[in-house]
């Protein structure tokens, strides 16, 4: 296991945080410069948060700790967070917004991953969100369209989503939920997905028109969304805090039979496992025996997590770099297509090459 002084301290803050461990005398140095880094690791794996509430905890349990420790730094933390609650805030409020406008409309609005996930942390304002992610049903044309005619400029340059900039919020309106291109069982993965979000019960989040999905389709749009994160610019452990807190909560609603087929047939399956053993292992969860726990991938995989991953769709970077960004990062990532995902890193690329060149306008 991972034993680095700062990752140990991190993971202990995230099992105090979910309450999968309990707070006790603190047993690390208050040592300035090692709690920088800690924090400094939390806001680079996003979940600055997250691991503040458990710091808040071991100050109430170990007041001689919470006296020593670097107060500059408590102060940062607090204003940091801060920061990340108004935001929080400020999201959901644009997007309520939105989405009632769509609603008057009578659109439905499916809120993909962030406002949909962070209901599952402890403290939901503490899960860091960016831009708002949402699928119209049948609607998203109409939808581009009722968001101009509301002040947002709408920028169409990307066959699976629009951009909405919406009073300050960035909207990704998707036209599909997943990658489609260049794969018939792209296509299927989507139609499914697609099927999952007509046939459930409509779930608000709060007093909003907001919609959450149901379990199912959250369970293989987070692998889905993750996964491709993983192979081209590396995840994050926000992603595995919310896979990890999702299946605590879900697990014994979600079909489990049929999620793994989609991932034997997808590709997926030695991933999700791995990120399942990390959750058991470093973040102190149980799962019911449906979950699989395959330890045999999960310490390279959160060494990549860690240390490993480049930034590439959130740089502003010309699209000329960004693609260029592309393929340096599957000529770095030749194990994980070989060991995790068990497919050839050249085919893979021709795919991608191929659906971008044939198919810049694919249809389900």
């Amino acid at each position: 296991m991972i034993q680095e002084q700062n990752t140990e301290i991190l993971f202990h803050l995230m099992r105090v945080a979910i309450g999968t461990e309990e707070a006790e005398k603190m047993l690390y140095s208050t040592n300035g410069a090692s709690w920088r880094a800690v924090y400094n690791l939390a806001r680079q794996q996003g979940v600055l948060a997250i691991v503040f509430d458990g710091l808040m905890q071991l100050f109430e349990a170990d007041k001689e700790f919470a006296k020593a420790f670097p107060q500059a730094l408590k102060f940062k933390w607090i204003n940091a967070v801060f920061n990340i609650e108004q935001r929080y805030e400020q999201q959901l409020r644009l997007s309520a917004e939105l989405a009632g406008k769509w609603a008057e409309q009578d659109i439905q609005t499916f809120c993909l991953k962030g406002l949909a996930i962070s209901s599952y942390y402890p403290e939901p304002t503490h899960r860091e969100c960016g831009d708002l992610d949402c699928f119209l049903p049948d609607n998203y044309e109409r939808g581009n369209i009722i968001a101009e005619e509301c002040g947002a400029k709408v920028e169409r340059d990307f066959y699976k989503h629009s951009h909405i900039s919406y009073k300050g919020l960035m909207v990704e309106n998707h036209q599909f939920c997943t990658p489609i291109r260049g794969a018939k069982q792209y296509k299927q993965r989507e139609r499914y997905l697609q099927i999952l979000l007509a046939i459930s019960n409509p779930q608000y989040i709060g007093n909003t028109k907001l919609i959450r999905p149901s379990c199912d389709f959250n369970a293989l749009f987070l692998t889905t969304h993750s996964f491709g994160h993983f192979l081209t610019e590396g995840i994050r452990l926000r992603h595995i805090l919310d896979w990890a807190l999702f299946v605590k909560a879900e697990q014994g609603n979600i079909d489990w039979e049929n999620f793994y087929a989609w991932c034997d047939k997808l590709g997926y399956t030695r991933f999700v496992n791995a990120l399942n053993a990390i959750a058991v292992d470093y973040l102190g969860l149980d799962f019911c025996d449906k979950v699989v726990v395959d330890r045999a991938l999960s310490e390279r995989i959160l060494h990549d997590v860690l240390y490993g991953g480049v930034s590439i769709f959130n740089q502003n970077m010309p699209k000329w770099r960004v693609r260029l960004a592309i393929v340096k990062s599957y000529m770095n990532s030749i194990w994980k297509y070989h060991k995790v995902y068990r497919r050839s890193v050249f085919v893979e690329l021709m795919r991608v090459v191929g659906g971008f060149l044939f198919e810049r306008t694919p249809k389900l």
